[in-house]
Protein backbone atom coordinates (compact mmCIF):
# COMPACT_ATOMS: atom_id res chain seq x y z
CA UNK A 1 0.00 0.00 0.00
CA UNK A 2 1.28 3.28 -0.89
CA UNK A 3 -0.41 5.26 2.61
CA UNK A 4 -0.38 4.33 6.19
CA UNK A 5 -1.17 6.26 9.65
CA UNK A 6 1.22 7.29 11.59
CA UNK A 7 1.62 7.06 15.48
CA UNK A 8 -0.03 10.69 15.74
CA UNK A 9 -2.83 9.39 13.72
CA UNK A 10 -1.98 11.30 10.29
CA UNK A 11 -1.87 9.91 6.84
CA UNK A 12 1.53 9.46 5.41
CA UNK A 13 2.63 8.28 2.37
CA UNK A 14 5.57 5.96 1.70
CA UNK A 15 8.83 7.78 0.71
CA UNK A 16 11.99 7.79 1.66
CA UNK A 17 11.84 10.18 4.55
CA UNK A 18 8.91 7.97 5.87
CA UNK A 19 9.11 6.29 9.45
CA UNK A 20 10.34 2.73 9.22
CA UNK A 21 6.95 1.19 10.99
CA UNK A 22 3.15 2.85 11.29
CA UNK A 23 -0.11 1.68 11.31
CA UNK A 24 -2.88 0.19 8.61
CA UNK A 25 -5.34 2.55 7.83
CA UNK A 26 -8.08 -0.25 7.27
CA UNK A 27 -6.83 -3.08 9.79
CA UNK A 28 -5.00 -1.22 12.24
CA UNK A 29 -2.15 -3.49 12.27
CA UNK A 30 1.67 -2.71 12.20
CA UNK A 31 3.38 -1.98 8.71
CA UNK A 32 6.55 -1.88 7.79
CA UNK A 33 8.31 0.55 5.03
CA UNK A 34 10.12 -1.65 2.44
CA UNK A 35 11.33 -0.49 -1.21
CA UNK A 36 12.52 -1.94 -4.10
CA UNK A 37 15.00 -0.92 -7.41
CA UNK A 38 12.81 -0.03 -10.43
CA UNK A 39 14.18 -1.02 -13.81
CA UNK A 40 16.99 0.14 -15.67
CA UNK A 41 18.09 2.44 -12.43
CA UNK A 42 14.97 4.81 -12.46
CA UNK A 43 14.80 5.54 -8.46
CA UNK A 44 13.43 3.34 -5.81
CA UNK A 45 9.49 2.81 -5.20
CA UNK A 46 8.45 2.74 -1.58
CA UNK A 47 5.64 0.91 0.29
CA UNK A 48 4.05 -0.19 2.77
CA UNK A 49 4.03 -4.41 3.71
CA UNK A 50 2.05 -5.44 6.77
CA UNK A 51 4.19 -7.58 9.59
CA UNK A 52 2.64 -10.27 9.43
CA UNK A 53 0.41 -12.47 7.18
CA UNK A 54 -2.54 -13.11 10.08
CA UNK A 55 -4.29 -9.60 9.20
CA UNK A 56 -8.21 -9.01 7.43
CA UNK A 57 -6.85 -6.70 4.45
CA UNK A 58 -7.15 -8.16 0.91
CA UNK A 59 -3.61 -8.76 -0.40
CA UNK A 60 -4.43 -8.69 -3.92
CA UNK A 61 -7.07 -6.65 -6.26
CA UNK A 62 -10.26 -8.64 -6.78
CA UNK A 63 -9.43 -8.65 -10.45
CA UNK A 64 -6.72 -11.04 -9.70
CA UNK A 65 -8.70 -13.24 -6.98
CA UNK A 66 -8.42 -16.77 -8.11
CA UNK A 67 -11.48 -17.81 -9.64
CA UNK A 68 -13.31 -21.46 -9.54
CA UNK A 69 -13.72 -23.29 -12.93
Amino acid sequence: MKTAVSSNGKPVAASYSAPAEAICPKCGGVVTLRVRRLMANSGNSYYWRHMDDDHPCERQKPFMRLRAA
